[in-house]
């Protein structure tokens, strides 16, 4: 019995610092594929260039519109907006808000306290939409370390502004890429490292409460559910002195 423990305890262990290491390793090779290179962007303005008209009358323009579907079917791009010159979303494809919201709306608050900042001879109107459109379309900020953000205005042709187009694209090319062999693997690894010492802790209990005669069972599905949490709970209620431990 106490040999089964002993392994038990070294199997946990064991499973633990495997997890935390693959972990680790993991983590490094997804900060790697974050690696802004700028490929993306130049990939993107290349497809901008290519399928935007030089000029509209309005966010309703035909050509606009068809320039918006066809930037969602370019590569890395993953939400694209359509802005008229009020800063309503026209034609919204993912990312926050839904057509018919405004900009001014969307934007975090820090983007108007600047705009209040440099005063109403700061910006011109159409720079103003285009800074409070770049905030709106961060706004989803748990993924901004994953994508990067382009607004391109439009003009009319008068050469005020037209439209804005407001997009979201990877931030580097492996994003777009399926996980290499060796990735899977690692990520098995950690999955199966961590399962280790998951259950290897309430076994563990279990042998050991056995063995001293308490409620083994009861204490190997409690430490199952609350992991390290209940292990301290045993922890403490074995070291404590009593006749059932004398």
């Amino acid at each position: 019995m106490g040999g089964r423990r002993k392994w038990m305890a070294v199997a946990a262990v064991a499973g633990l610092i495997y997890a935390v290491v693959s972990g680790v390793l993991l983590e490094r090779r997804r900060s790697r594929t974050l690696v802004d290179t700028g490929e993306t962007r130049a990939s993107v303005e290349a497809s901008l260039r290519k399928v935007l008209p030089r000029t509209v009358e309005s966010a309703q323009a035909p050509g606009l519109r068809s320039a918006f579907e066809q930037l969602q079917k370019e590569r890395y791009v993953v939400s694209v907006w359509l802005v008229d010159r009020a800063g309503t979303i026209v034609l919204h494809w993912r990312g926050p808000g839904q057509p018919g919201d405004k900009v001014q709306d969307l934007a975090w608050g820090d983007a108007l306290a600047l705009i209040q900042a440099l005063g109403p001879e700061g910006l011109t109107e159409s720079q103003k939409l285009q800074m409070l459109a770049a905030a709106a379309v961060r706004r989803e900020g748990d993924h901004n370390d994953v994508f990067r953000h382009l607004v391109r205005a439009v003009p009319d042709g008068t050469g005020e502004l037209g439209a804005l187009v407001v997009l979201a694209y990877d931030v580097s090319p492996a994003l777009g890429s399926p996980p290499s062999a060796s990735y899977i693997a690692l990520l098995l690894t950690a999955l199966a490292g961590f399962l280790v010492y998951w259950l290897g802790l309430p076994l563990w209990v279990y042998l050991d409460a056995r063995a001293r005669g308490d409620a083994a069972a009861l204490w190997g599905v409690f430490v199952l559910f609350t992991n390290l949490v209940g292990l301290i709970g045993y922890l403490i209620v074995i070291s404590r002195p009593g006749p059932a431990r004398a």
